[in-house]
């Protein structure tokens, strides 16, 4: 309550400043028609909203029968005699009688802004009710000091919101209007606290190469500002920093070492601020935390030389290990709830033995170590199965000392150790299956396949053959629902065993600029034309061979040939009929004044339908290449 009745006597005072600056101003620059009060882009688009809203509330509320004047006398009179709430409510009584009078608006703002919030409610209503007056006041006025009151009452409700920013700039605006003594003091005082400073330091210790970031109330200057000369590293110019967003990264630090970054005064930010004053700071770079992980996702091991899976360890000595194995008839729940190639929980790997599978062995491995560095460890697996069996096998690993809850990822790494490969292919025809022997890349035959769904029903069965090809119904690839395939098992003679996940997608080199022409359907048309190239004048000519999906020819089959201009029209349409086994060549004479640019021709084996193929071609003005020289020859005759 102390703190509430310290802060209305201060908006007591400077209410009462503001207005003898507006006194001691010229009367001529005083009254002075700004014209229409300029948009604010620092106000938020909810906080015109809510001013809105207010304007309507008060439009509906009733004056109660006073007239506009006599309320907001009254206002005045109560605002200075103390009684707050009172004066607020004559000036919402007044606004609802006249609401284009910006004084009323700013009295309003001025009470409303020294009223001691009674309780939580109050705290966030007060403050969004002063915030809306002044921002309607501001609106309205055309006169430079009431202006400047305006906004900074406007200022003081934005920082009791603590939209700081936005109250800054609030404040600005009101001293390039009016340089009031207080509303300058106030404006230095919310600068000091809440403006472009540093609000955090952090530390990115868990890297090979760590660094120290510096973190700012406002974003940087984003372009033409050189940052590398306002920072230090232990007094000297700091070697390696960068600059993005609203922080300053220092890179290139040492672990367990000591540095003091500087930071010196005038840095400058994007809102046109800079730093007041230099600023110091003590940073040190800890030693890496324990830690491990596996180097990837790849799951098959082979089964012939030595079988080792990598640990990449940190700071670590010795590493805790837990192997699971989930048999090959659980697989497909495990690949349908998720779980499959994923890193695991603590928890959610100890529940494997109760849902899933088993727990085959568990252990400790003692790793090199090398401070701060990446220390590579073999586990073998050999040691740890001696006998397998079908089904995926999960190691869990975790470094002594690393803090973890059970519900954190703990490197994972699933795997199986088999000899077998296997490619798969969709299409029309069903899903083929080719197996390959790993070691020396030659067909499998006599490999036992399992199709099963999602609902670990076995869809069917299918051994390879001498060429380690085996096909599945293109029915069985389609199913719906639980019925679709989720995983592919395979056993080997020798009891050999691995598996494919049918749910995830296809190997896909498409992001390497190899992703092959499209399949095309039941109808196949290559087109070419004699060249790529024509002027304006010549024929260009076009052929087209069509052929099914066997690449065998389509013969009687009538195509339609559409030439297009550059800027999308159509030129010619032509229907063309079979030449002899699939053939077909249609002409465009282009005119001597064709339009330059890249022409296509599109053949359609239905008009209504979408194209079967397409071709562009260019139309330029161009001189083919020449090459001059002189032939001689030595002999007479040839």
């Amino acid at each position: 309550m102390l703190h509430a009745l310290r802060l209305a006597r201060l908006v007591f005072v400077l209410a009462a400043a503001l207005a003898l600056a507006a006194l001691a101003l010229p009367a001529a620059a005083a009254q002075a028609d700004l014209g229409e009060a300029p948009s604010l882009p620092f106000i938020s688009g909810y906080v015109g909203d809510e001013a809105d809203q207010l304007a309507d509330t008060l439009a509906n509320a009733g004056s109660g029968g006073g007239d506009a004047q006599t309320l907001a006398a009254q206002g005045a009179t109560l605002l200075n005699s103390g009684d707050v709430r009172a004066a607020a409510q004559s000036y919402r009584s007044a606004l609802a009688a006249t609401r284009e009078d910006p004084a009323l608006w700013l009295g309003l703002a001025r009470a409303v802004l020294a009223i001691p919030p009674a309780d939580g409610n109050e705290q966030y209503a007060l403050p969004r009710e002063a915030t809306s007056a002044a921002l309607l006041g501001y609106e309205r006025t055309r006169a430079a000091a009431q202006r400047a009151e305006a906004l900074a009452l406007l200022a003081q409700g934005l920082e009791r919101r603590e939209l700081f920013r936005p109250s800054l700039e609030a404040y600005k605006a009101s001293l390039a209007l009016a340089d009031s003594a207080p509303v300058r003091a106030a404006f230095l005082d919310l600068k000091g606290r809440k403006g472009f400073r540093v609000v955090e330091q952090t530390v990115d210790a868990d890297t090979a190469s760590p660094r120290a970031c510096v973190q700012f109330s406002d974003n940087l200057v984003q372009s033409g500002v050189d940052y590398q000369n306002f920072v230090t590293l232990n007094g000297q110019p700091a070697p390696a920093i960068r600059a993005e967003g609203a922080q300053i990264c220092v890179d290139g630090l040492q672990h367990g070492s000591r540095y003091q970054i500087g930071l010196r005064q005038g840095l400058p930010a994007a809102v046109g601020e800079v730093l007041e004053a230099p600023v110091a700071l003590d940073v040190y770079v800890r030693d890496r935390a324990p830690s491990v992980r596996f180097t990837g996702n790849n799951f098959v091991l082979p089964k012939a030389g030595a079988k080792g899976i990598p640990l990449v360890t940190v700071n670590a000595r010795e590493v805790d290990l837990t192997l699971y194995r989930i048999g090959d008839r659980g697989l497909s729940r495990a690949i349908t709830d998720g779980l499959f190639l994923r890193q695991m929980g603590g928890y959610e790997a100890g529940m494997i033995p109760a849902t899933t599978g088993e727990e085959v062995w568990t252990g400790v491995i003692e790793t090199g170590y090398d401070l701060n560095r990446e220390t590579l460890t073999l586990f073998p697996v050999d040691e740890a199965l001696p006998a397998r069996r079908p089904g995926v096998y999960i190691l869990v690993a975790s470094a002594r000392g690393e803090r973890r809850d059970e519900w954190s990822p703990r490197a994972t790494q699933w795997f199986v150790v088999s000899g077998v490969g296997l490619a798969t292919f969709t299409g029309n025809d069903g899903l083929a299956v080719y197996a390959r022997d790993l070691e020396t890349a030659k067909p499998l035959a006599n490999v036992a396949l399992d199709l099963v769904a999602r609902n670990n029903e076995v869809l069917a069965q299918a051994t390879t053959d001498a060429q380690g090809v085996a096909r599945f119904d293109a029915g069985l690839a389609r199913g719906p629902g639980s019925l679709a395939p989720a995983a592919l098992t395979a056993t080997g003679t020798d009891g050999d065993f691995v598996f494919l996940d049918l749910t995830r997608p296809g190997f896909d080199l498409s992001d390497r600029g190899v992703t092959g022409r499209a399949a095309p359907g039941p109808v196949d048309v290559f087109l070419y034309t004699e060249r790529g190239v024509y002027r304006p004048g010549e024929t260009v000519n076009a052929h087209g061979l069509a052929r099914d999906d066997s690449a065998r020819a389509v013969e009687g089959l009538p195509l339609t040939f559409v030439f297009r201009r550059p800027d999308g029209l159509e030129a010619r349409r032509v229907q063309s009929a079979d030449s002899g086994l699939g053939g077909h060549r249609v002409t465009l004479p282009l005119p001597r004044n064709a339009m330059r640019g890249t022409w296509t021709v599109a053949v359609f084996s239905d008009p209504k339908a979408d194209p079967v193929a397409e071709k562009p071609f260019l139309v330029e003005d161009f001189i083919p290449d020449r090459v001059e020289f002189d032939l001689t020859l030595t002999p007479e005759i040839i």
